[in-house]
């Protein structure tokens, strides 16, 4: 600017005019709901089901009352501190669903402080703390040997090929959007292994879906599912390709005989894909119910995939091989999740430790994991 000009009271330069940050934030600030809505329909890396859902706990927490207000409905710049203390301590929901709530309204008042709506994020000191909510949480469900016999045998009078569906999903940790989202196209039975590339994904608020290009073309009338479409999994290390012993690999020969290559592998009784209400109200509910009255905890189906990383951990598999094979994006994730079945390892940490005060030689790294205590020491 020429010498002596001056930008204009409220000028923002690369943005125009836009009300100064520290200014009254009550003024004009939108409705709690209202910037919560803006806030999701602007998040680029979501997919149309997180969308979805995002919007909704938006509008739970605009009809939540607490100590006889309904603090969400107020004006965005209205929120305070002391608000989200009395949501988190006297909201009557699990600790851990509360810390998923927190952490979206974290984002959308972060949003209205960039908007300059408020000045200060009131979220910024109440976070849960993780090992409270971790602490909070059910102990993982794992079915021994002699419970998943009896798991099995009584699945063989459900339809859905469930006995068949328990036994693969327990031997290969896959999700159940992963493992009813398969075809016969990912099953290589020579090499025995499974390709997973897709899983089943929540459509949007209006139907929307996220379909790779690559899937798209080959998607056909009998892959459609209410309320659901193929997408991709999880996470980008969630596509993966794991290896099936042999055992599953005759399981798999068996449902795949006869099928076009686009087929589902496991098909619902009337031929369509699974839907997971329609089998948890026909299979698994009465499933559960009978295991009951035979003396057997109920577990939910992904407790199946807990179930095969904890045959997999007491097997002596190494940590990486399972975090690759169960497509976990980071090893502290499956270590967080699974760590604690690992054996303490106390005995063979003291024959280690005595092996050099006598003057013996501890064996290469590689031996432990092929090993036990007399493999560790010379």
């Amino acid at each position: 600017m020429s010498a002596g000009s001056y930008w204009p009271d409220g000028w923002v330069k690369g943005e125009g005019f836009v009300r100064p940050r520290g200014s009254d934030p009550t003024v004009e600030a939108p409705a709690f709901p209202v910037i919560g809505e803006e806030y999701v329909r602007q998040i680029v890396d979501i997919t149309p089901g997180q969308r979805r859902k995002y919007l909704s706990q938006v509008r739970t927490l605009a009809r939540t009352e607490i100590r006889g207000v309904s603090p969400f409905q107020r004006s965005v710049a209205m929120i305070g501190e002391q608000d989200i203390r009395a949501w988190l301590i006297d909201w009557d929901r699990a600790l851990k669903t509360k810390a998923n709530y927190h952490g979206l309204m974290y984002g959308i008042f972060s949003y209205a402080v960039e908007r300059g709506f408020l000045t200060a994020n009131p979220c910024a000191r109440t976070a849960p703390k993780r090992r409270r909510v971790k602490e909070s949480q059910a102990e993982l469900r794992f079915l021994s040997e002699d419970e998943f016999v009896t798991v099995t045998a009584k699945a063989e009078g459900y339809s859905y090929s469930a006995a068949d569906l328990v036994r693969v999903t327990a031997g290969t940790g896959l999700r159940f959007g992963e493992i009813t989202a398969l075809w016969v196209s990912d099953i290589d039975l020579r090499n025995r292994t499974i390709r997973v590339n897709k899983a089943w994904k929540r459509v949007g608020e209006n139907g929307e879906t996220e379909i790779p290009s690559w899937l798209k073309k080959q998607l056909r009338d009998k892959h459609k599912m209410r309320q659901h479409y193929l997408g991709n999994p999880k996470t980008p290390k969630s596509r993966r390709t794991v290896s099936i012993s042999e055992g599953i690999a005759e399981i798999l020969e068996k449902l795949v005989d006869g099928k076009a290559a686009n087929d589902f592998v496991f098909v619902s009784p009337t031929g369509l894909p699974v839907h997971n209400s329609d089998f948890y109200t026909q299979v698994w509910q009465p499933l559960t119910d009978e295991l009951v009255e035979d003396g057997i905890a109920p577990f939910r189906f992904h407790d199946l995939r807990h179930t095969h990383v904890s045959w997999l951990i007491v097997g002596g598999a190494p940590l990486p091989h399972i975090q690759a094979r169960l497509g976990h994006e980071s090893i502290t994730t499956t270590i967080d999740t699974y760590g604690h079945l690992l054996p303490a390892g106390d005995e063979l940490i003291s024959d280690i430790v005595d092996a050099v005060l006598s003057g013996k030689q501890i064996r290469p790294p590689l031996h432990l994991l092929r090993g036990g205590v007399d493999a560790a020491v010379a």
